[in-house]
């Protein structure tokens, strides 16, 4: 008893090198036990590799043998030079493989002696081979056949072959031989380590059962004092009478409950606050995240003037997927063009001033249509008060644009409607009075006589008031539309029969490109042909002569509707930029001597009240390309849009 309490005080590192004197030095006769075995182990392996080795080769040099017979053939039966590739190729390498195969079985006589028969029969194979392969390149290719056909070759081949299988048979009893003795020595291994083991497993059992008593012992009974604690509270540790680390451990972990404790009472103080403070936050934050992301109006945050966060409305008005995710920083991408640096700069110079930040742009979509935005952004301390953020919000303001644009045209439209119904009134009925009056004279005077001619140009420039009158009238008040299916080519066909003659005039170059599938249009046709017939006049009026006028047509999806396309490009003078906003302007014209100005505004009537677009782009020097984009199903629109 006395001797276990001495040993209980020892350090536990002296313990354990008293424990692992006997187990160590056992370890050591079973290492010098096993690492004999291991050495012979180890000189079977490398047999058993020699053997792989040889079986391997045999099977390479066969399989060259059987390459110089297939090459012989082909080139006996072909004649063609190809089939001599792989008979040289073959024999360079069975010459080389038999003798690498006669140096690894040198130290074995029997099989030394085989591989040599073999060789033997080799050569002759390629003295037979190499002797009628010249003869068949000098046009005696007979005797080859009939060595074939005699079977000469194969006996040769069976002979080769049989001498091969009898080295095959010994490297096999060889092997079979090598892997009993590996067993054996696996065995002996295995004995050496389960019965070493074994033995030495006694006295490590004894020596571990004294180093339980004096280290898991008492461990035990401390963590069984811990198990055993009530809920919430911390176990009173019993200090042990012991001068090793367990006794000091036993110290420290009471000294440690003392003030866990202490500080668990202090804890539970607060535990309280702190989560109705969390409830608070998680509450607030849920509140703001369904605020954000429901929003109806793009939200951004920006930091030392980088885009940090943009909310789904914001990707969605900038023509993005939301569900993808995007650096924020790319919003800039869908800023068009012509505004982008415009108010990169205005938010650049707002982020350096700390000032509020306020502009209008435009998104440009990837399918080319444009929302025009309004930007609002303010300064806000961030968190760690280094440095501002800006919160941000864009709000589409598209539909309010197309709204005050389609009122401003409708208050137009009104005035011009007025004076559209008194100039029908107040300018035809005397230009009828004034048509008839003309055509009357004119019968009193003789075609030759110059009175006559005056009389027939008043009575031309009364019709020509009376078409301007009525196009006022048709801008004013547009037509009812009276929808119905057709196919676009043949409307462009019967279009270009009108302006064939004027165009031949020119020499111009009519082209019309059109796929073969292209689907119907439902549309009032009268209208979308006098839409059609106007841009290809304007094309004919801007060219000179030997000039190309191009339409093409195809399908595009917009605002998930499918319609149809058609541009009409012309290689004229073009239009100036300056004139190009407003050539869709009633009255405007860019010099036609006979021009109302009210062709492609009437047009624009038409096509927006068809529910459609029309657009123009154009390039001094280069030309014009007049783009209609209409629904396949009819989309009316109401018919304010000037």
């Amino acid at each position: 008893m006395r001797i276990f309490r001495r040993f209980n005080n020892l350090p536990i590192e002296k313990k354990l090198l008293l424990v692992s004197v006997i187990p160590i030095l056992t370890l050591a006769v079973l290492s010098i036990i096993t690492f004999n075995s291991v050495q012979t182990f180890s000189q079977d392996e490398d047999r058993l590799n020699q053997v792989y080795h040889v079986q391997t080769t045999a099977a390479d040099y066969l399989r060259l043998i059987v390459d110089l017979e297939t090459g012989f053939r082909g080139f006996v039966l072909t004649l063609q030079p190809k089939f001599l590739n792989p008979y040289h190729a073959a024999k360079q390498r069975v010459l080389e493989v038999g003798r690498t195969l006669a140096q690894m079985v040198e130290h074995d006589r029997a099989q030394h002696a085989e591989i040599l028969n073999v060789q033997a029969l080799v050569y002759t194979l390629l003295e037979d081979k190499d002797r009628l392969i010249e003869q068949a390149k000098l046009g005696y290719a007979e005797q080859a056949l009939e060595y074939i056909e005699s079977g000469a070759g194969r006996r040769l081949m069976l002979s080769i072959r049989e001498e091969i299988a009898r080295f095959d048979k010994r490297e096999g009893e060889v092997l079979r031989q090598t892997l009993e003795r590996t067993s054996n020595d696996r065995g002996f291994l295995l004995t050496v380590i389960v019965g070493g083991g074994s033995l030495a497993l006694i006295p490590m059992v004894l020596v571990i059962r004294l180093l339980a008593q004096s280290i898991a012992g008492p461990l035990v009974s401390l963590a069984k004092s811990v198990e055993n604690r009530p809920d919430g509270t911390v176990p009173e540790v019993q200090v042990l009478d012991r001068g090793d680390e367990i006794g000091d451990l036993t110290r420290v972990m009471h000294e440690m409950g003392q003030q866990i404790r202490e500080f668990i009472g202090q804890i539970q103080t607060s535990e309280a606050a702190l989560r109705n403070l969390n409830i608070d936050l998680s509450n607030s934050e849920s509140k703001y995240r369904g605020i954000v992301d429901n929003a109806p109006f793009g939200i951004f945050t920006a930091k030392d003037g980088r885009i940090i966060f943009c909310n789904g409305q914001n990707w969605r008005l900038a023509g993005h997927d939301p569900d993808h995710s995007l650096d924020p920083e790319r919003i800039w991408d869908a800023i068009h063009p012509g505004d982008r640096d415009q108010v990169s700069d205005a938010f650049s110079k707002a982020t350096t001033q700390q000032v509020p930040f306020e502009s209008v742009f435009r998104f440009v979509h990837p399918d080319g249509t444009t929302h025009k935005v309004l930007s609002r952004a303010v300064p806000i301390q961030d968190g760690q008060g280094d440095g501002s953020l800006y919160q941000g919000f864009n709000v589409d303001i598209t539909a309010f644009e197309q709204m005050k644009e389609k009122l401003s045209r409708t208050e137009r439209l009104a005035t011009l409607g007025q004076v559209a119904a008194g100039i029908a009134h107040e300018i035809r009925n005397p230009l009828v009075g004034i048509g008839s009056t003309t055509s009357l004279l004119m019968e009193d005077f003789p075609p030759e006589d110059a009175k006559r001619q005056d009389l027939q140009t008043i009575l031309q420039e009364t019709r020509r008031l009376d078409r301007i009158v009525t196009q006022i009238v048709e801008y004013a008040r547009p037509r009812d539309i009276v929808p119905g299916s057709f196919e676009l080519a043949a409307l462009v066909e019967e279009t270009l029969d009108l302006v064939r003659h004027v165009a031949s005039q020119k020499r111009l170059n009519l082209t019309v490109s059109f796929p073969p599938d292209l689907p119907a249009l439902e549309a009032d046709r009268d209208q979308i042909k006098q839409v059609v017939l106007n841009a290809i006049q304007n094309s004919v009026e801007a060219l000179a002569e030997d000039g190309d006028i191009r339409i093409e047509a195809l399908e595009e999806l917009r605002d998930g509707h499918k319609g149809l396309l058609t541009t009409i490009q012309d290689n004229g003078k073009g239009i100036s930029p300056e004139d190009l906003p407003r050539i869709f302007d009633p009255f405007f014209t860019m010099g036609k001597r006979r021009g109302t100005g009210l062709g492609l505004a009437i047009c624009r009537n038409i096509i927006e009240a068809h529910g459609g677009s029309i657009r123009a782009d154009s390039q001094v020097g280069v030309g014009t390309v007049i783009s209609i984009w209409l629904p396949l199903t009819l989309q009316p629109q109401p018919a304010m849009s000037v």
